[in-house]
């Protein structure tokens, strides 16, 4: 495929357009979603046998983990933990993607697809829903007395364009730190967007280069 989008790891290599099988899915790579600290999510295509139809083509997330170095993150075995936090969050009954297959020699994780608005591209404008915010809240106050954290970055969120449900589309989560909570962390970036973030970012990488 000329030009084809790809993201290269230690061991294997996707690219928008060529096809691949993770578990029992036939999985079309479409385009990349963005990248996280832990890996990077594609937007794909996978096959799914209906009895009454035959074949259907359904949208789904691959995701692949990556090993770049991250300056304020220690990693482990990073399929382990993601295996690990989605059976975490399940029983925490968090709204999130479900895991369709996955696929530890190549780190791949093959996810259902929530469509919606991106929380990140809401705050940037300002526009996310008071409800919204509330749902996130509550989550938040759930969680903390559960002893538990989210990465509440709003990049990692999706308000569902169907009934306006927060969904978590990561499956990071960590024993609770005040530090790293909502009320500490996230909620100001999602009621006021990153700017703010991304110029401090900008003048820490200027001083790195004088």
């Amino acid at each position: 495929m000329k030009n084809a989008e790809y993201i290269r790891t230690e061991k294997s290599c996707i690219r928008a357009g060529e096809r691949l099988t993770v578990g029992n899915f036939c999985v079309l790579p479409v385009r990349l979603l963005g990248k996280g600290k832990g890996g990077y999510s594609w937007l794909a295509e996978i096959s799914v046998q209906d009895a009454g139809s035959g074949a259907q083509k359904m949208p789904a997330v691959l995701k692949q983990l990556h090993h770049e170095p991250c300056a304020y993150y220690a990693f482990g075995d990073k399929f382990a933990a993601e295996m690990s936090d989605y059976n975490t969050l399940r029983a925490l009954s968090v709204l999130l993607p479900e895991l369709l297959a996955s696929d530890r020699a190549r780190e791949l994780l093959l996810k259902t697809y929530i469509s919606g608005k991106n929380v990140m591209d809401l705050a940037r404008e300002r526009r996310v829903p008071p409800a919204a915010l509330e749902q996130v809240s509550v989550l938040a106050e759930r969680l903390c007395k559960a002893g538990w954290n989210l990465d509440w970055w709003p990049t990692n969120f999706i308000l569902r364009e169907t009934d306006g449900k927060i969904f978590y589309v990561d499956y990071e989560c960590n024993a609770f730190d005040g530090r790293w909570s909502f009320p500490h962390w996230g909620r100001r970036v999602w009621i006021e967007g990153d700017g703010e973030y991304r110029e401090s970012m900008k003048e820490v990488l200027e001083e790195g280069k004088s």
